[in-house]
């Protein structure tokens, strides 16, 4: 068996125990996500600085900056063609944290040079094409302190593109992957 096909095997195994896990409501609750619920109990740390990859409207940064105790939140999105709305929406929804965000209007890749070393956690949830995925997680990786998260949203429920991408990176890195709903995450060794 070579290397790719021991990944997708491995990448079924995965998928079957998560589906089995998680039943068919992959969506229990819209805005609250594992990974954040999981970096709240297990942090030790305050002002904790982060990344999410794909913001639309806000509402799960809304969400992250009420749980996690945050100081600077990076928001990455191009808000590119149809989604120009969802930037003013965004906005307006996150005004009370204004002090604690910062929008970059750019493409994730675009965005890279923008983004401070050493962070706490970046969450993805941009374009849901491997290639994306993937160039997402190599280009934010090396900017996570050891001890970080990176993670993302559609592991379960969204394109399998995500699941294979995912598991080929854990795979390849050889770290542990967390689950639970529709999110995935590593803790960086």
């Amino acid at each position: 068996m070579d290397k790719k096909e021991r990944i997708l095997n491995k990448a079924h195994k995965v998928y079957k125990k998560v589906e089995r896990d998680v039943g068919h409501n992959v969506f229990p609750t819209l805005y609250r996500r594992p990974m954040f619920e999981f970096i709240y109990t297990h942090n030790k740390e305050k002002d904790l600085t982060g990344v999410e990859i794909g913001v639309s409207a806000g509402h799960n940064a809304k969400n992250i900056l009420k749980r996690v105790p945050i100081k600077d939140l990076y928001l990455i999105d191009p808000y590119l063609g149809d989604h120009k709305k969802e930037f003013s929406k965004a906005k307006h929804r996150l005004h009370s944290f204004e002090d604690k965000t910062v929008f970059i209007k750019k493409k994730s890749e675009d965005a890279v040079d923008d983004i401070p070393d050493n962070l706490d956690f970046v969450y993805i949830d941009g374009s849901h094409e491997y290639e994306y995925v993937l160039r997402d997680i190599e280009l934010y990786y090396p900017k996570i302190k050891n001890g970080g998260v990176i993670g993302g949203h559609d592991f379960v429920g969204g394109k399998p593109s995500v699941f294979h991408t995912v598991i080929e990176f854990v795979d390849k890195h050889n770290l542990e992957l967390h689950t639970a709903q529709s999110d995935w995450w590593v803790i960086k060794k």
